[in-house]
């Protein structure tokens, strides 16, 4: 589950309505511990130091609860929420929440009714209860409404998508963050929009409707360019060319995945400038020039050894050796594979491992060598299982299965990108 940007976005707006409720102390008279306590605690957890800050903080809300002073009672019970859920102690966070909205409910405050509801909806969806989540916003909702609150709307209907793509129903969740969108655009708030258009991105690409990932990842693009976000326009040149190349729209594609690797280049990031490499290999392939792919791929290669990154030289190597296999140059293809199969033993990393030795399988079985294709399957399905990997191991035993009745004849395993 991709929450990131949403807790992001969530603790941003959780801070906005604290804000918005922060008169409700303000205008109290309060007794001086009751001031003292909190004040030390809040200098504690502005230190880092958030086991002195629950100390301090449970001193003041015991004496807040003595004197009656349930403004203050509230404002000190969502601190200490909200330092739990710092801390992903996401069930005490929960239950300070649920006491806070109680208080909230006791005054009649409904500001800070709407601050416990984003709160408790938010703890809910990180502790994988989507339906409570889902009940949570939608009382949020209702409540936002009435007091006409556009910036509360828009966290209601945001988390109202995300509590439904949690739940396994993105195609719920999509008319939800479009209203997200309408309110972002409505409050001119860029930040408000950036994170509604890449939660509908997200919910597309999980639906698998790739013409809607790319009218999204072009539409973030522009917003990325206009606040100066290099980072998020690179990013976003290569997911709209992964969607247009998934279109069959390959020309696109590359168009997108060259402009994607100049950013990466401008950004000096060689992670990045690998992968448009690799995704202008792969999209070239497609089309047919497999010596523009083996360009792209060598290309890719000198960079990932230039970086040190041994993950992406493996692929770069494994790739450019299934660009020669494809064209079926076995003999310059093997090299490769011998020195992706070298370097990932070096990094020890046996997911990739596994996957070299099942292309060496496949290659094998495709030049009629079933004794060491066998070898080689028979090696990578001991590396799956040792990872554990399921779905891995089925795969290789599948490969050995075909390799057994129909021997040199069994296409090679999807690759890992």
């Amino acid at each position: 589950m991709r929450i990131g940007g949403w807790i992001g976005a969530s603790r941003w707006v959780l801070g906005m309505l604290v804000l918005l409720s922060s008169n409700l102390g303000a205008g109290q008279l309060s007794s001086p511990d009751v001031e003292r306590l909190t004040a030390e605690a809040e200098q504690w957890w502005a230190q880092g130091r958030p086991e002195q800050a629950l100390r301090k903080f449970g001193e003041a809300l015991a004496r807040a609860r003595e004197l009656g002073e349930r403004g203050h009672e509230w404002r000190i019970l969502d601190r200490i929420g909200r330092i739990y859920l710092e801390r992903e102690q996401f069930q005490p966070a929960l239950e300070h929440f649920q006491q806070g909205l109680k208080v909230a409910l006791d005054l009649g405050d409904r500001p800070a009714q709407a601050v416990e509801l984003v709160a408790i909806g938010e703890v809910y969806t990180l502790l994988q209860q989507p339906q409570n989540a889902v009940k949570t916003y939608e009382a949020l909702l209702a409540l936002e409404e009435e007091r006409q609150d556009r910036l509360g709307q828009w966290h209601a209907y945001y988390g109202l998508g995300f509590a439904h793509k949690a739940n396994g129903a993105p195609e719920l969740a999509i008319p939800y963050v479009e209203q997200a969108l309408v309110l972002a655009r409505a409050l001119n708030d860029q930040s408000l929009e950036l994170a509604s258009l890449q939660e509908l991105e997200a919910d597309y690409a999980r639906l698998g409707d790739y013409t809607q990932v790319a009218r999204y990842s072009e539409e973030i693009l522009q917003l990325a360019r206009s606040i100066d976000d290099q980072r998020l326009a690179a990013e976003k040149l290569a997911t709209a060319g992964y969607a247009y190349e998934q279109l069959g729209q390959g020309q696109r594609a590359a168009a997108q995945y060259r402009s994607a690797l100049l950013a990466y280049r401008d950004l000096h990031d060689a992670h990045g400038e690998w992968r448009a490499l690799d995704d202008l290999g792969r999209v070239t392939l497609k089309q047919g020039d497999t010596a523009q792919a083996v360009s792209y791929f060598q290309q890719a290669l000198t960079v990932a050894q230039r970086s040190g990154a041994r993950a992406d030289q493996v692929l770069a190597l494994e790739h450019l050796a299934g660009a020669l296999r494809g064209a079926k140059e076995y003999s310059k293809a093997l090299p490769h594979y011998q020195e992706a199969l070298k370097t990932a033993r070096a990094g020890k990393l046996l997911e990739y491992e596994w996957l070299v030795l099942s292309d060496l399988a496949g290659m094998y079985a495709e030049m009629g060598d079933a004794k060491r294709a066998l070898t080689h399957y028979q090696q990578a399905l001991k590396l799956v299982q040792q990872l554990g990997d399921k779905e891995a191991e089925k795969q290789v035993r599948d490969a050995m299965q075909r390799l057994g009745k129909q021997p040199g004849a069994e296409g090679k395993p999807a690759r890992k990108r």
